[in-house]
């Protein structure tokens, strides 16, 4: 796996956001493919895009793990303090994770206690259980 590939990208909705880079990291360095769900491809994304939303599309291709099972590519979504969706990041061990946050580039960051208390459920594809 060559993560360098994937540090350095500016965001851009649609096109390069928190989503995309993880789609881009399993399509190239895993081989696995998995379709988006749709969502606004702009900042109001996070206001449109809700939790059975996120469930639906999730419960396709992966399982719900923990954070304390967390294993390297399991995805993590975010929720903002009013619980709305509103980050993606792929974890990778023993305690980082690989994101692109909005105005941006992205980057590997460690999962510090702020990421932590964020955390709205971590998932594992179905093909790396």
């Amino acid at each position: 796996m060559n993560i360098n590939n994937y540090i350095g990208l500016n965001h851009n909705y649609g096109e390069l956001d928190c989503i995309t880079l993880i789609k881009f990291f399993y399509e190239h360095e895993l081989g696995i493919s998995f379709d988006l769900p749709d969502y606004c491809k702009s900042k109001r994304w996070m206001y449109t895009f809700t939790e059975q939303e996120l469930n639906s599309w999730i419960c396709k291709y992966a399982i719900k793990t923990t954070l304390t099972s967390a294993q390297n590519y399991d995805l993590i979504a975010f929720k903002s303090k009013n619980n709305m969706i509103n980050h993606f990041a792929m974890f990778l061990a023993p305690a980082s994770i690989l994101h692109v946050e909005e105005s941006s580039i992205s980057k590997i960051e460690t999962l510090s206690d702020y990421w932590i208390d964020s955390i709205y459920a971590v998932y594992r594809h179905e093909q790396l259980v």
